[in-house]
């Protein structure tokens, strides 16, 4: 496999920054005990926001569990990313990151809701999506489908909620809400843009490029980093280029896993793409689409494991050449690195 040019200041073994920052890497149990604030602020704020209806229906039940289920599970990687680049926060400034990092994980499990539909996945980390646990109970395809979509409408409008119930500022608040909403636009255009491509007019690789840096970048890494400066109280702007570059690395890693990830690992049907002929930046370089070829998938993944590496080596260069504090450039320094044990996991 073609390895990438190294570039000054980065570690060909993957390991960047001095060992001074990464003594004071914020994915440290510090970041790990925030993130868990965050949550459980996501989880007493999900419980307070299912008021009764007259007969309490299953369905509602079951759109309120799914919403809090898909919010809470998982790696939580974007609160993380809030709590990483604010810093070494207190009082408000601390408050707010908390606030910020529950609300993108509850966007962020919303937007599960919708893919797993558009995508056509019956299981999410390992267990039942919404709409396939509502049409197998209920032997209705079209009523799991339906509760599916208003659940996901209910964690995105409760991700706003979320942040006008909170402590924060009108100021900040503001700021906060257009950093969200501005991410969602970003996302749902670069999702249409992916549905577009299943319609049997097969685009480039470059227009499959853009639809996955529109509809990952800015919501899974943007939008975290920038309200953890916006919380910390520092310009977002300048974590901009550094989300840009590590949403490409990540969504690399997860075309990746979409094709030849095996379900144990991903929650996900095995070759899931492959089955429904999803253009992805692994399927888009396959001339046999049915994963047959093994050479051919094995290839593939090297080229996307190449180009994944190369975004990798610009955020690590973009970070160390940051005026941000030493904790916030090796916390991002040790996500860089974990982005990268992704991207190589099936190389």
């Amino acid at each position: 496999m073609a390895q990438p040019s190294t570039t000054p200041s980065i570690s060909t073994t993957g390991v960047a920054g001095t060992e001074n920052e990464r003594g004071a890497g914020m994915m440290s149990s510090e970041v790990k005990r925030r993130v868990a604030v965050s949550l459980s602020l996501l989880e007493e704020f999900l419980a307070a926001s299912g008021d009764p209806v007259p007969g309490n229906p299953r369905l509602l039940e079951l759109a309120r569990e799914g919403v809090a289920t898909s919010a809470l599970g998982g790696k939580h990687l974007r609160s993380a990313l809030v709590h990483i680049s604010a810093g070494e926060v207190t009082g408000q400034q601390l408050s707010a990151a908390t606030a910020f990092g529950a609300c993108v994980d509850l966007l962020h499990g919303s937007f599960l809701i919708h893919d797993d539909i558009i995508d056509r996945d019956d299981t999410r980390r390992g267990v039942p999506t919404i709409h396939a646990l509502v049409r197998d109970e209920y032997g209705d395809p079209h009523l799991g489908t339906s509760i599916a979509i208003t659940a996901g409408d209910l964690g995105l409008n409760r991700a706003v909620q979320l942040l006008l119930d909170s402590s924060l500022d009108d100021a900040m608040l503001r700021s906060g809400l257009r950093i969200l909403t501005s991410a969602v636009e970003e996302t749902i255009t670069g999702e249409i843009l992916d549905v577009a491509h299943s319609d049997g007019n097969v685009p480039d690789l470059e227009l499959v490029r853009l639809s996955n840096h529109l509809k990952t970048s800015d919501y899974s890494f943007g939008a975290p980093l920038k309200l953890g400066a916006l919380a910390a109280g520092r310009d977002p702007a300048p974590m901009q280029p550094i989300a840009f570059e590590l949403g490409r690395a990540f969504q690399a890693a997860d075309d990746i896993a979409g094709s030849v990830g095996d379900s144990s690992a991903t929650g996900k049907s095995t070759g899931g793409d492959i089955v429904h002929g999803r253009m992805t930046l692994m399927t888009m370089r396959l001339e046999d689409r049915s994963g047959a070829d093994s050479a051919a998938v094995a290839g593939a993944v090297g080229d996307v494991v190449e180009e994944g590496q190369n975004h990798l080596n610009l955020a690590r260069v973009l970070i160390d050449e940051s005026d941000l504090d030493l904790g916030i450039r090796a916390g991002l320094h040790d996500m860089t690195n974990r982005i990268e044990g992704m991207l190589h996991a099936h190389s």
